[in-house]
């Protein structure tokens, strides 16, 4: 029988699971390389960048006294599943932002490393550009994606651990959540481009960062689709949990909007009383998982 999850073995005390989305990720890379070994090397390389990136995230949660369940790896990119998240917002800025540095390391290592390789004569020339697009610009990627404020993933979470500096958690995650809505709304507008062939302009950015962009707007079609209709749902689940969480279900300060409608924040989803950290949650298993502190 076919499993939606395998269990890849434990590291520092935390079980790593192996999601069947990013198995069939790797294959994608195998195929898109045009090259078997090449294909295989650069989907290793995205399975241990990913399982690095979570393991920043878990060992900085850690070290606040969070409890580790799990960590598995998918297509979105990664979970990892904590029995609670800090409560102070300088405790959830860095825990969400340990992730990111991680990739931002391993990208730096990438793009630079083979390049005093090269440069000293230590490696061949074709190896250090494999190692350059396949561990560098693919981190330097998942850097940039990662910090995007689209709650709940890493950007948002910065976004609104910072925003708690000045206003309530509750408020902080209204802005956060509508702003990580609006970026998945933008994801899917573009996915819709790309099924229509309706032409996506370039933007006006110069060099790599403008290149990535472009690539990631004109193409990626079905992962942006998923990823956008993750976001938008997993946004505002969490925005109800928290209601729930700081006042019983309460209405937030902006809930009735009549864009945002008032009654989809009235009755918060049923929680197993986990959180989840570089979402975006979602069900599987039966229990929806989503950010929420309970007291062990």
């Amino acid at each position: 029988m076919l499993k939606s999850s395998y269990r890849l073995g434990t590291l520092f005390g935390i079980p790593v699971y192996l999601d069947l989305s990013l198995i069939i990720l790797a294959a994608y890379m195998v195929q898109a390389y045009g090259s078997l070994h090449e294909g295989v090397a650069a989907g290793l390389l995205l399975l241990v960048s990913i399982t690095l990136h979570e393991f920043g995230h878990s060992l900085t949660a850690r070290a606040f006294g969070c409890h580790v369940r799990d960590i598995t790896l998918m297509v979105t990119g990664g979970r990892a599943t904590l029995s609670h998240l800090p409560r102070r917002p300088w405790q959830e800025l860095l825990v969400a932002a340990a992730g990111p540095a991680v990739s931002l390391l391993l990208g730096l290592a990438g793009v630079l490393g083979p390049l005093f390789l090269r440069a000293a004569r230590l490696l061949p020339e074709a190896p250090a550009a494999f190692l350059t697009y396949a561990l560098g610009v693919m981190n330097l990627v998942l850097f940039g994606f990662n910090l995007l404020p689209a709650f709940p993933m890493d950007g948002g979470r910065i976004l609104r651990a910072l925003l708690q500096l000045r206003m309530s958690r509750v408020r902080a995650t209204w802005i956060a959540s509508r702003i990580g809505r609006l970026l998945a709304g933008l994801m899917i507008f573009f996915a819709l481009c790309n099924i229509f062939r309706i032409p996506v302009p370039k933007p006006p950015l110069p060099g790599l960062a403008g290149n990535l962009i472009w690539w990631f707007l004109s193409s990626g079609t079905f992962l942006k689709l998923l990823l956008g209709w993750m976001l938008f749902n997993a946004a505002e689940r969490e925005y109800r949990q928290v209601l729930q969480e700081e006042g019983g279900g309460r209405q937030g300060p902006f809930a009735g909007f009549p864009f945002f409608g008032r009654t989809s924040s009235r009755t918060p989803p049923p929680d197993d009383g986990r959180a989840v950290v570089s979402p975006p949650p979602y069900a599987r298993g039966g229990a929806t998982r989503i950010d929420v502190h309970k007291e062990d």
